[in-house]
Protein backbone atom coordinates (compact mmCIF):
# COMPACT_ATOMS: atom_id res chain seq x y z
CA UNK A 1 0.00 0.00 0.00
CA UNK A 2 1.16 3.53 -0.78
CA UNK A 3 0.50 6.11 1.93
CA UNK A 4 -1.03 8.54 -0.58
CA UNK A 5 -3.53 5.86 -1.73
CA UNK A 6 -4.91 5.53 1.77
CA UNK A 7 -4.99 9.31 2.14
CA UNK A 8 -6.96 9.61 -1.11
CA UNK A 9 -9.44 6.94 -0.03
CA UNK A 10 -9.96 8.57 3.36
CA UNK A 11 -10.24 11.97 1.67
CA UNK A 12 -13.03 10.57 -0.53
CA UNK A 13 -14.75 9.22 2.55
CA UNK A 14 -14.36 12.52 4.39
CA UNK A 15 -15.54 14.55 1.39
CA UNK A 16 -18.68 12.48 0.98
CA UNK A 17 -19.40 12.66 4.69
CA UNK A 18 -18.97 16.42 4.55
CA UNK A 19 -21.44 16.78 1.68
CA UNK A 20 -23.99 14.55 3.39
CA UNK A 21 -23.54 16.41 6.67
CA UNK A 22 -23.93 19.80 4.98
CA UNK A 23 -27.18 18.72 3.33
CA UNK A 24 -28.43 17.28 6.61
CA UNK A 25 -27.77 20.51 8.49
CA UNK A 26 -29.62 22.50 5.82
CA UNK A 27 -32.62 20.19 6.19
CA UNK A 28 -32.35 20.34 9.97
CA UNK A 29 -32.31 24.15 9.96
CA UNK A 30 -35.26 24.29 7.55
CA UNK A 31 -37.22 21.92 9.77
CA UNK A 32 -36.49 24.01 12.88
CA UNK A 33 -37.81 27.11 11.10
CA UNK A 34 -40.93 25.20 10.00
CA UNK A 35 -41.46 23.87 13.52
CA UNK A 36 -41.14 27.36 14.99
CA UNK A 37 -43.58 28.80 12.45
CA UNK A 38 -46.12 26.10 13.16
CA UNK A 39 -45.80 26.64 16.92
CA UNK A 40 -46.78 30.28 16.41
CA UNK A 41 -49.34 29.91 13.62
CA UNK A 42 -51.59 27.15 14.89
CA UNK A 43 -53.45 26.68 18.12
CA UNK A 44 -51.79 24.74 20.97
CA UNK A 45 -54.20 21.83 20.51
CA UNK A 46 -53.50 21.68 16.77
CA UNK A 47 -49.76 21.78 17.42
CA UNK A 48 -50.03 18.87 19.89
CA UNK A 49 -51.89 16.92 17.22
CA UNK A 50 -49.01 17.52 14.81
CA UNK A 51 -46.25 16.64 17.28
CA UNK A 52 -46.17 12.90 16.44
CA UNK A 53 -45.65 13.77 12.77
CA UNK A 54 -42.92 16.28 13.65
CA UNK A 55 -41.23 13.71 15.86
CA UNK A 56 -41.32 11.19 13.03
CA UNK A 57 -39.73 13.70 10.65
CA UNK A 58 -36.97 14.37 13.19
CA UNK A 59 -36.28 10.66 13.58
CA UNK A 60 -36.14 10.18 9.82
CA UNK A 61 -33.71 13.10 9.44
CA UNK A 62 -31.40 11.49 12.00
CA UNK A 63 -31.71 8.17 10.19
CA UNK A 64 -30.80 9.87 6.91
CA UNK A 65 -27.72 11.38 8.52
CA UNK A 66 -26.59 7.97 9.72
CA UNK A 67 -27.28 6.44 6.30
CA UNK A 68 -25.24 9.23 4.70
CA UNK A 69 -22.30 8.37 6.93
CA UNK A 70 -22.68 4.70 6.06
CA UNK A 71 -22.91 5.47 2.35
CA UNK A 72 -19.64 7.42 2.54
CA UNK A 73 -18.01 4.46 4.28
CA UNK A 74 -19.52 2.03 1.76
CA UNK A 75 -17.94 4.00 -1.10
CA UNK A 76 -14.51 3.21 0.36
CA UNK A 77 -15.22 -0.28 1.76
CA UNK A 78 -14.61 -2.24 -1.49
CA UNK A 79 -11.01 -1.01 -1.70
CA UNK A 80 -10.14 -1.03 1.99
CA UNK A 81 -8.17 -4.26 1.66
CA UNK A 82 -6.15 -2.64 -1.14
CA UNK A 83 -5.42 0.72 0.48
CA UNK A 84 -5.00 -0.46 4.07
CA UNK A 85 -1.88 -2.27 5.21
CA UNK A 86 -2.40 -3.44 8.82
CA UNK A 87 0.42 -2.46 11.11
CA UNK A 88 1.39 -3.42 14.66
CA UNK A 89 -1.18 -2.29 17.22
CA UNK A 90 -1.57 -2.52 20.99
CA UNK A 91 -5.30 -3.23 20.95
CA UNK A 92 -6.14 -3.33 24.66
CA UNK A 93 -4.96 0.22 25.29
CA UNK A 94 -6.80 1.49 22.21
CA UNK A 95 -10.04 -0.15 23.31
CA UNK A 96 -9.73 1.39 26.77
CA UNK A 97 -9.24 4.81 25.23
CA UNK A 98 -12.22 4.37 22.88
CA UNK A 99 -14.40 3.08 25.74
CA UNK A 100 -13.48 6.12 27.85
CA UNK A 101 -14.43 8.43 24.97
CA UNK A 102 -17.74 6.59 24.46
CA UNK A 103 -18.63 6.87 28.14
CA UNK A 104 -17.72 10.55 28.18
CA UNK A 105 -19.95 11.21 25.16
CA UNK A 106 -22.83 9.09 26.49
CA UNK A 107 -22.67 10.82 29.88
CA UNK A 108 -22.57 14.25 28.25
CA UNK A 109 -25.67 13.42 26.20
CA UNK A 110 -27.40 11.74 29.20
CA UNK A 111 -27.78 8.47 27.29
CA UNK A 112 -28.50 5.40 29.43
CA UNK A 113 -25.60 3.31 28.11
CA UNK A 114 -22.09 2.31 29.13
CA UNK A 115 -19.00 0.68 27.64
CA UNK A 116 -16.54 -1.38 29.68
CA UNK A 117 -13.34 -3.24 28.86
CA UNK A 118 -12.42 -6.62 30.34
CA UNK A 119 -9.11 -8.47 30.14
CA UNK A 120 -7.23 -10.98 32.31
CA UNK A 121 -4.94 -9.42 34.90
CA UNK A 122 -2.14 -11.49 33.42
CA UNK A 123 -2.52 -9.72 30.03
CA UNK A 124 -1.43 -6.07 30.35
CA UNK A 125 -1.22 -5.60 26.57
CA UNK A 126 -2.68 -7.28 23.47
CA UNK A 127 -0.49 -6.99 20.40
CA UNK A 128 -2.00 -7.59 16.98
CA UNK A 129 -2.16 -6.09 13.51
CA UNK A 130 -4.69 -3.38 12.69
CA UNK A 131 -5.37 0.21 11.72
CA UNK A 132 -6.41 3.08 14.02
CA UNK A 133 -8.87 4.62 11.54
CA UNK A 134 -10.54 1.32 10.73
CA UNK A 135 -10.76 0.42 14.43
CA UNK A 136 -12.52 3.74 15.05
CA UNK A 137 -15.05 2.97 12.30
CA UNK A 138 -15.52 -0.62 13.45
CA UNK A 139 -16.26 0.30 17.06
CA UNK A 140 -18.43 3.30 16.12
CA UNK A 141 -20.61 1.10 13.90
CA UNK A 142 -20.87 -1.58 16.58
CA UNK A 143 -21.84 0.91 19.29
CA UNK A 144 -24.28 2.64 16.92
CA UNK A 145 -26.04 -0.66 16.25
CA UNK A 146 -26.28 -1.38 19.98
CA UNK A 147 -27.73 2.06 20.71
CA UNK A 148 -30.23 1.72 17.86
CA UNK A 149 -31.59 -1.51 19.38
CA UNK A 150 -32.93 0.27 22.50
CA UNK A 151 -31.96 1.48 25.97
CA UNK A 152 -30.50 0.93 28.50
CA UNK A 153 -27.41 -0.50 26.81
CA UNK A 154 -24.47 -2.24 28.41
CA UNK A 155 -21.54 -2.93 26.07
CA UNK A 156 -18.54 -5.05 27.03
CA UNK A 157 -15.27 -5.19 25.10
CA UNK A 158 -13.49 -8.37 26.18
CA UNK A 159 -9.94 -9.35 25.27
CA UNK A 160 -8.16 -12.67 25.46
CA UNK A 161 -4.91 -13.76 23.83
CA UNK A 162 -5.59 -13.62 20.09
CA UNK A 163 -9.28 -12.75 20.55
CA UNK A 164 -11.52 -9.69 20.90
CA UNK A 165 -15.21 -9.99 21.82
CA UNK A 166 -17.90 -7.35 21.39
CA UNK A 167 -20.96 -8.01 23.57
CA UNK A 168 -24.11 -6.10 24.44
CA UNK A 169 -27.28 -6.80 26.43
CA UNK A 170 -29.66 -6.06 23.57
CA UNK A 171 -32.08 -8.37 21.75
CA UNK A 172 -29.30 -9.95 19.69
CA UNK A 173 -28.82 -10.22 15.96
CA UNK A 174 -31.50 -11.75 13.73
CA UNK A 175 -30.28 -14.81 11.87
CA UNK A 176 -30.15 -13.00 8.52
CA UNK A 177 -28.02 -10.22 10.05
CA UNK A 178 -25.66 -12.82 11.50
CA UNK A 179 -25.46 -14.45 8.07
CA UNK A 180 -24.59 -11.13 6.46
CA UNK A 181 -21.80 -10.51 8.96
CA UNK A 182 -20.31 -13.98 8.61
CA UNK A 183 -20.89 -14.77 4.96
CA UNK A 184 -21.82 -11.52 3.24
CA UNK A 185 -25.21 -12.94 2.21
CA UNK A 186 -28.08 -10.43 1.99
CA UNK A 187 -31.61 -11.55 2.80
CA UNK A 188 -34.64 -10.00 1.11
CA UNK A 189 -35.55 -8.38 4.43
CA UNK A 190 -32.15 -6.73 4.83
CA UNK A 191 -32.18 -5.56 1.20
CA UNK A 192 -35.50 -3.82 1.83
CA UNK A 193 -34.58 -2.48 5.26
CA UNK A 194 -31.03 -1.36 4.48
CA UNK A 195 -28.34 -2.03 7.05
CA UNK A 196 -25.12 -0.66 5.59
CA UNK A 197 -23.51 -0.80 9.02
CA UNK A 198 -23.31 -4.61 8.98
CA UNK A 199 -21.23 -5.04 5.79
CA UNK A 200 -19.07 -2.12 6.91
CA UNK A 201 -18.26 -3.96 10.14
CA UNK A 202 -17.36 -6.99 8.03
CA UNK A 203 -15.26 -4.85 5.65
CA UNK A 204 -13.36 -3.08 8.45
CA UNK A 205 -12.51 -6.39 10.12
CA UNK A 206 -11.43 -8.04 6.86
CA UNK A 207 -9.22 -5.08 5.92
CA UNK A 208 -7.32 -5.49 9.19
CA UNK A 209 -7.00 -9.25 8.75
CA UNK A 210 -9.45 -10.00 11.59
CA UNK A 211 -11.78 -13.01 11.27
CA UNK A 212 -15.35 -12.32 12.39
CA UNK A 213 -17.80 -14.85 13.85
CA UNK A 214 -21.19 -14.41 15.50
CA UNK A 215 -21.81 -16.32 18.72
CA UNK A 216 -25.49 -17.11 19.13
CA UNK A 217 -27.18 -16.52 22.46
CA UNK A 218 -28.61 -13.70 24.53
CA UNK A 219 -27.62 -10.27 23.26
CA UNK A 220 -25.10 -9.61 20.52
CA UNK A 221 -21.73 -11.34 20.74
CA UNK A 222 -19.16 -10.96 17.98
CA UNK A 223 -15.85 -12.77 18.16
CA UNK A 224 -12.87 -11.36 16.29
CA UNK A 225 -9.90 -13.68 15.84
CA UNK A 226 -6.82 -11.47 15.68
CA UNK A 227 -3.68 -11.95 13.57
CA UNK A 228 -0.36 -12.32 15.32
CA UNK A 229 1.73 -9.18 15.66
CA UNK A 230 4.41 -9.18 12.98
CA UNK A 231 7.08 -7.37 15.03
CA UNK A 232 8.45 -7.39 18.55
CA UNK A 233 7.21 -4.81 21.05
CA UNK A 234 10.72 -3.32 21.20
CA UNK A 235 10.69 -2.51 17.51
CA UNK A 236 7.27 -0.83 17.46
CA UNK A 237 7.27 2.88 16.73
CA UNK A 238 5.55 4.79 19.51
CA UNK A 239 3.84 8.12 19.02
CA UNK A 240 5.43 11.16 20.61
CA UNK A 241 4.02 12.49 23.86
CA UNK A 242 3.47 15.88 22.22
CA UNK A 243 1.39 14.39 19.37
CA UNK A 244 -0.70 12.07 21.54
CA UNK A 245 -3.17 14.66 22.99
CA UNK A 246 -4.03 16.04 19.55
CA UNK A 247 -4.52 12.54 18.14
CA UNK A 248 -6.74 11.55 21.06
CA UNK A 249 -8.87 14.66 20.61
CA UNK A 250 -9.30 13.92 16.89
CA UNK A 251 -10.36 10.37 17.74
CA UNK A 252 -12.86 11.59 20.37
CA UNK A 253 -14.39 14.13 17.96
CA UNK A 254 -14.62 11.54 15.16
CA UNK A 255 -16.38 9.11 17.49
CA UNK A 256 -18.80 11.80 18.64
CA UNK A 257 -19.71 12.62 15.03
CA UNK A 258 -20.27 8.93 14.30
CA UNK A 259 -22.64 8.50 17.25
CA UNK A 260 -24.39 11.89 17.04
CA UNK A 261 -27.45 10.78 15.01
CA UNK A 262 -28.33 8.17 17.65
CA UNK A 263 -27.79 10.44 20.64
CA UNK A 264 -30.49 12.99 19.84
CA UNK A 265 -33.66 12.78 21.94
CA UNK A 266 -37.05 12.78 20.20
CA UNK A 267 -38.63 16.20 19.78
Amino acid sequence: MQANEKELAMALRGGLRGRFRQSFHLLENAFEVLDDQMAHCVTPSEYETLRPLLRQITEQLLTLQRLGNHAADAAVAPVLHQVCAPRPMELLGQLRELAAFCNEILLQETVDASVSVEAPDSMPVLLTMGDDTLLNGLLANLVSNSLAAGRPVKITLSCEPGLFYYRDNGPGLPEDAAGLLEGGVWSEHLLEQGGLGLPLIRAYAAAMGWTLAVERGQGTCLRFTLPSCAVDLGSMMLESAAAAPAQRERRRRALQLELYPLLQPPQ
